[in-house]
C-alpha cells in the first residue's frame, strides 16, 4: 500500500500545528520557554496521530510491518525536512539570537538528537498501540452507521 498520502496528511498537520503555536506563542508571550520545547513534542504526535486516524480511517485496518517502518522512516524525514526550514526562518528572521555563534558541529548533534525523538515519538505514534484506539473506534462508528441504516 502507499503510505505517501499519509506522509502528506502528516506534513500539512505539522505545518498547521506550528502555526497554531506560534500564533499562541505571540498571543501569550509570558509563557514560559518550555512551552516552546513542549510544543515542539504535541505538534509530532498531534501530526502522527492526524496520519495514523487517517490511514485507519480509509482502510479499517492497522500498518502492515513494512507500511509502519517506511511510514515512521518517511514522516520522521518530513519532520526534520519541515524543521530545517521551520529553523532557517527563524534564524534569518533574527528570532534566534545567538544561532550565529553556534559551531557547525553542535547544529549537526542537534539536528541529529532532534532526528532520533522525533523518530521515537513517530514509532510510538504509529504504533499498533496507539492504533488500536483508533482501530476500535472507527469499527463501532461503522457498526452505528450500519445500524441506523437498516432501521
Amino acid at each position: 500500500m502507499n503510505v505517501w498520502p499519509y506522509v502528506g496528511f502528516y506534513s500539512l498537520m505539522m505545518v498547521g500545528l506550528t502555526a497554531v503555536f506560534i500564533a499562541i506563542a505571540m498571543m501569550f508571550r509570558s509563557l514560559p520557554d518550555s512551552f516552546g520545547n513542549a510544543s515542539g513534542f504535541a505538534i509530532t504526535f498531534g501530526s502522527t496521530s492526524f496520519a495514523s486516524y487517517k490511514f485507519v480511517k480509509r482502510n479499517l485496518r492497522l500498518f502492515n510491518r513494512d507500511e509502519y517502518w517506511k511510514i515512521t522512516l518517511l514522516s520522521s524525514l518530513a519532520s526534520c525536512l519541515l524543521s530545517l526550514v521551520f529553523v532557517g526562518l527563524a534564524v534569518a528572521g533574527g528570532a534566534m539570537p545567538g544561532s550565529d555563534t553556534m559551531p557547525a558541529l553542535v547544529w549537526v548533534f542537534v539536528l541529529l538528537f532532534a532526528g532520533l525523538v522525533v523518530f521515537g515519538i513517530n514509532a510510538l505514534g504509529y504504533s499498533s498501540r496507539m492504533g488500536k484506539s483508533f482501530l476500535k473506534a472507527e469499527l463501532a462508528r461503522q457498526a452505528r452507521l450500519n445500524t441506523e441504516t437498516f432501521r
